[in-house]
C-alpha cells in the first residue's frame, strides 16, 4: 500500500481471526478502486503482509479472491498483478454488461418489491443531494449503488455477483471515465431516474429501453475516454 500509517490504521478493523482474509480483500480491493495500486502493479504477498501487519496467509488468500473478482491477474513469472488492459478488453467487458444489465432490469422491473422500490429512491435522492454539493467520489458510489440496488431487485444472485465484478473491473480499468467529453452526472441521474420510474411502474419493456439507453450512453463516454486518455 501507498503509506504504512493507513495500513496500520485500516488494521483496526480486522477484528476477528475468521473474517480477516475478507477484510485484507477489501483493503487492497478499495486500494485498486481508488487507483492507490495502478493497472498493471505487481503485488508482493510479502510486501502486502508487512503493510498491512498479518501474515503472508491471508494476504496470500486474499489476493485469490480478487483473483476471482477478475481484478487482479496472475503474472507469467511469479505472482500477481492489478488488471490492466486497453480499448479491447474494455469493449469486451461493455458488450457483456450491456446484455446483462438490459435482463436485470427487465427481471427488477417484474420481480421488485416494497424495499426495492425504498431503497431506489433513497438513491436517487442522496444521488441528487450529491450532484448539487459536486462530490464526484459520492456520485461514483451512488452510480453503482443503483446499479446494485436494480440487481438486487432482479433477485438473481449469480447475475448480480457477474454484472458487480464487470463493474469492478471497468471502474479500474477506465478511471478516468468522468473526464470524457460530455460526461455530465446529471444525465446519468436522469438515465437512472427514468429506469427506476419503469421499474417502479412494472413496465419491463419501459425498464429494458431505458437501461440500454442508459448503456449505450456509458458507451459512448468510454469511447471518448479512451480516444482523450
Amino acid at each position: 500500500m501507498r503509506r504504512e500509517d493507513k495500513a496500520g490504521k485500516a488494521l483496526s478493523v480486522l477484528a476477528r481471526p475468521e473474517a480477516l482474509t475478507g477484510r485484507v480483500a477489501g483493503l487492497i480491493r478499495q486500494a485498486i478502486l481508488s487507483g492507490e495500486l495502478a493497472p498493471g502493479e505487481r503485488l508482493s504477498v510479502p510486501e502486502l503482509a508487512r503493510r498491512l501487519g498479518v501474515s503472508r496467509t491471508p494476504a496470500r488468500e486474499s489476493l485469490l479472491l480478487l483473483e476471482r473478482e477478475g481484478l487482479v491477474v496472475p503474472r507469467s513469472s511469479a505472482g500477481m498483478a492489478v488488471i490492466a488492459g486497453g480499448r479491447e478488453e474494455i469493449l469486451d467487458l461493455l458488450d457483456i454488461r450491456e446484455g446483462l444489465e438490459i435482463m436485470t432490469a427487465r427481471r427488477a422491473a417484474e420481480r421488485i418489491d416494497a424495499a426495492g422500490v425504498a431503497r431506489l429512491e433513497a438513491i436517487l435522492a442522496d444521488h441528487k443531494a450529491v450532484l448539487e454539493e459536486g462530490d464526484l467520489a459520492r456520485h461514483v458510489e451512488l452510480d453503482a449503488a443503483f446499479h446494485a440496488a436494480i440487481r438486487e431487485a432482479a433477485g438473481n444472485d449469480r447475475l448480480a455477483r457477474q454484472l458487480g465484478q464487470i463493474e469492478l473491473q471497468l471502474r479500474v480499468l477506465n478511471g478516468r471515465l468522468s473526464r470524457a467529453e460530455g460526461w455530465s452526472g446529471r444525465a446519468v441521474l436522469g438515465d437512472h431516474d427514468a429506469i427506476a420510474r419503469a421499474v417502479v411502474a412494472r413496465d419491463a419493456d419501459a425498464a429494458e429501453r431505458h437501461m440500454r439507453a442508459h448503456i449505450e450512453r456509458t458507451r459512448a463516454f468510454h469511447l471518448r475516454s479512451l480516444a482523450t486518455g
